[in-house]
């Protein structure tokens, strides 16, 4: 435990005032921190600048007081000074939380701006029209008259755009609140971040760390796990996936198409970064399964795939 003479005699040591620290960091957890919670919770529709930049000042005060540590580490080398630098870890990890809340919240707010929704990109096909991109992707209420928000967001202009399409545009997502409800991401959620990032299944290394995937790649390989999995595959989660009795043997598993529609359905409902799973075509091969399949993300983009089991 950390007393008050610890503190004064590190001050006298290090001529840093600790104690002026900590008065700061507890100042901030009880008002700003509250603040900035709410504010990417969406409960709040904006904050002041100052708990951001009381972060920021934090954030340097602690890197000084390290600093202090490894200078002056051959006067500190009483148990003591352990007790006090671990204090100072754990107040450093929650000042990074702090950092990071816009991700642990999922939110599509910023320190600078808000917007209540998720940002996304979006080429203009051929044939498409800013009015039906109003009505079928955005669900606006009068898309005859909302499609002029889609054009002033992009400072669009009658002669930029044609049934031609390919037109690169940035659509608003409708979310709730400030956070989009999307579990089994950790990010804030802006454009194709929604997707998620994840770690190559094979646990590769790139530059002497693990292989990250970008979003794109991470739902192909959700997707692709998925579509492979069987009951009990997933300890945390062993009644997703297919039951090995439904496929084995060609003529049984014909005779079980409904069970494996509903079985890979509720596997796939089980990542939020989905929105929809179809079955386009199941058939037998050699005594093989061969199921073609579509899935949905939340960006509104399909995927087409298949496996044969």
């Amino acid at each position: 435990m950390t007393t008050l003479a610890t503190l004064l005699e590190f001050e006298r040591i290090t001529g840093k005032n600790i104690r002026q620290f900590f008065r700061n960091a507890l100042n901030f957890f009880q008002s700003g921190y509250p603040l900035l919670a709410a504010y990417y919770a969406g409960s709040i529709n904006s904050v002041k600048s100052d708990p951001f930049a009381v972060l920021t000042a934090l954030e340097q005060d602690i890197q000084i007081l390290f600093t202090a540590f490894q200078t002056h580490s051959v006067q500190l080398t009483n148990s003591r000074w352990w007790f006090l630098l671990e204090d100072l870890e754990e107040l450093d990890n929650r000042l990074k939380t702090c950092r990071n809340i816009a991700r642990w919240s999922r939110s599509t707010r910023s320190n600078t701006g808000f917007l209540d929704k998720t940002e996304s990109s979006y080429t203009l096909p051929a044939g498409q029209t800013l009015e039906r991109i109003s009505g079928d992707m955005l669900k606006d209420s009068l898309p005859e008259d909302d499609w002029m928000d889609i054009a002033l967001r992009n400072n669009l202009r009658e002669e930029d755009y044609s049934i031609d399409g390919g037109v690169n545009l940035r659509l608003s997502l409708p979310s709730a609140g400030g956070s989009v409800k999307v579990n089994t991401v950790v990010d804030v959620m802006e454009g194709r971040n929604i997707l998620g990032k994840d770690l190559h299944r094979a646990m590769r290394f790139t530059d002497n760390d693990l292989a990250v995937l970008s979003p794109d790649e991470t739902v192909v390989q959700s997707v692709d796990i998925l579509a492979a999995l069987k009951n009990n595959d997933n300890p945390y989660a062993p009644n997703d996936g297919l039951q090995t009795a439904v496929i084995l043997g060609g003529n049984r598993a014909s005779l079980n198409f409904p069970v494996i529609s509903r079985q890979m359905s509720r596997t796939f409902a089980s990542d939020d970064t989905l929105t929809g799973f179809t079955i386009k075509e199941l058939k037998v091969e050699n005594d093989n399964l061969l199921i073609n399949y579509e899935v949905s993300t939340r960006l509104n983009e399909t995927i087409d795939a298949s496996i044969t089991l």
